[in-house]
């Protein structure tokens, strides 16, 4: 088995890598005490083709196999981890399980804002009781007409202060456990969601971490992602 990196790997590898040495290593360490994210950067990051390297082409991304995905996140990672995990959860939780989980219309919608880094996005998993466990999760989806009305509280989101969109865990059935839980899409914007942000962490200040808030948010039907009540198993694909 060959485990040398192919030449287009290769050139991905060198392109990220003069990036983040000329663009992202000169302000990394004023941007951790600062506990600043250099939205600047990643734009041009987005502008190379970075902020959706393994999505295709047709909705935006750069097509580019899982091996260049994982370089890009590596060489990020070399001189800023605080960034590469806003990259991470940007292609890996957000992107990654609409384009595996939404239907056409929805990767329309949303995959070439997120790819071109116009949007931001983060995923909503982790409560203050529900960690490793996501089946405890308490936040609720209450069908209302052409609606569904999401109530709870998410906390330690990379990106939540940022994101236009987030990736979000609910149960629509509180009976059901692990089998009662739907993901939606929720923009910021929808009634009813807010975010806090999270400062003085001890690590990876550049990236922005806060909580979700979901006070009777009002999520169009059209917003789930996948199936209803299949959002545990999107969950542990993602």
């Amino acid at each position: 088995m060959d485990f040398d990196l192919s030449e287009e790997q290769k050139m991905i590898q060198e392109t990220i890598r003069k990036f983040a040495k000329e663009e992202i290593a000169p302000v990394a360490s004023e941007n951790d005490k600062k506990g600043y994210f250099p939205r600047e950067i990643f734009t041009k990051m987005a502008e190379l083709g970075f902020a959706g390297t393994p999505i295709p082409e047709e909705y935006g991304g750069a097509g580019f196999d899982y091996i260049s995905h994982a370089i890009v996140a590596e060489e990020i990672g070399r001189v800023d981890s605080s960034l590469r995990g806003t990259y991470s959860v940007q292609v890996s939780l957000v992107e990654l399980p609409i384009f595996k989980f939404a239907n056409e219309e929805q990767k329309k919608k949303y995959l070439p804002k997120l790819t071109s880094g116009e949007w931001m996005g983060c995923y909503g998993l982790t409560e203050p009781d529900a960690g490793s466990d996501p089946a405890s999760m308490k936040s609720t989806a209450v069908e209302d007409g052409d609606y569904y009305v999401l109530n709870g509280q998410k906390t330690w989101i990379t990106n939540a202060g940022i994101a236009d969109l987030a990736v979000v865990y609910a149960k629509t059935d509180k009976e059901a456990g692990a089998r009662g839980i739907t993901a939606f899409l929720v923009e910021r914007g929808m009634e009813g969601f807010s975010t806090k942000d999270l400062h003085d962490k001890l690590g990876l200040r550049a990236s922005n971490t806060g909580e979700i808030y979901l006070e009777d948010c009002r999520v169009p039907k059209e917003n789930v992602l996948g199936e209803v009540n299949n959002g545990f198993k999107l969950a542990l694909s993602t």
